[in-house]
């Protein structure tokens, strides 16, 4: 047990309920990393004993701690600590990660795991409009948001034309959308999205530090030119845990 959860002292002289006393502590340490990311919690039977309060008391602390996102509860693997969730338009605006981080106050960072070329799948082939085993590019990233791991995405596009540049291209540094725009001359005019929810492998798991089994928001997307083409064909894990997607919708006229 992390020595920190012996410091909080409950005082029961104040109107403050001790739920609330002991959820204000778990979020002020979470916050200054005295409680990092991923380590597992106490049981409630744990604390239960260690502060002197009945197990309602931090049921409900708990309850409102996974509620907003500082805890996290995986079935036979118990509760840990998370951070809350930032609030995405990733579905509905087309922009870049870095854009998308950069607007939720977040520093963006990737690190190119794979880049190579290599036949199409048939699942590939179809939404890029190419033949089966024709040529492609295969991309592989871990964004971070802040150097937390966030999102791990998978990215496909014709070898031809686009090879050459995203060979010689520092994708680590530089957006995959503005280096097509700037020496392809591709410019983006729609783009198809399809989301689920997932549960993380163990070898998602130990890119996003996560624990197997974790929630993900697994989405797909396909990226057309201004023209029409496909040329783009992305599978991207985002953390279920860190991530809340917005959709804005309106009432249309009749």
């Amino acid at each position: 047990m992390n020595p920190i959860y012996r410091r909080l002292a409950l005082d029961r002289s104040i109107p403050i309920p001790l739920y609330y006393q002991i959820k204000t502590f778990f979020m002020d340490h979470i916050k200054n990393g005295a409680l990092p990311d991923g380590e597992s919690v106490p049981t409630e039977e744990e604390l239960c004993a260690l502060w002197d309060v009945s197990r309602p008391t931090v049921r409900q602390a708990f309850s409102e701690l996974v509620h907003e996102g500082y805890l996290n509860r995986i079935r036979s693997r118990g509760t840990h600590i998370t951070h809350p969730r930032v609030n995405s338009d990733f579905i509905q605006k087309i922009q870049n990660y870095n854009q998308e981080t950069t607007a939720m106050g977040l520093t963006p960072s990737t690190k190119v795991l794979s880049l190579e070329r290599q036949a199409a799948m048939e699942e590939v082939a179809g939404h890029l409009a190419l033949s089966k085993k024709d040529p492609v590019i295969r991309l592989e990233r871990l964004r971070f948001a802040d150097g937390k791991p966030m999102v791990y995405v998978k990215t496909f596009l014709p070898a031809s034309p686009y090879a050459p540049v995203l060979e010689a291209a520092d994708l680590e540094k530089d957006s995959l959308y503005q280096t097509l725009e700037q020496h392809c001359n591709v410019r983006i005019g729609r783009l198809t999205r399809q989301i689920h929810a997932a549960l993380a492998d163990d070898y998602l798991a130990r890119l996003l530090r996560m624990i197997p089994g974790s929630p993900i928001l697994y989405i797909s997307t396909v990226a057309y030119t201004e023209e029409g083409l496909p040329f783009e064909y992305s599978l991207a894990s985002y953390r279920g845990d860190s991530y809340r997607m917005n959709v804005e919708l309106s009432r249309g006229k009749p």
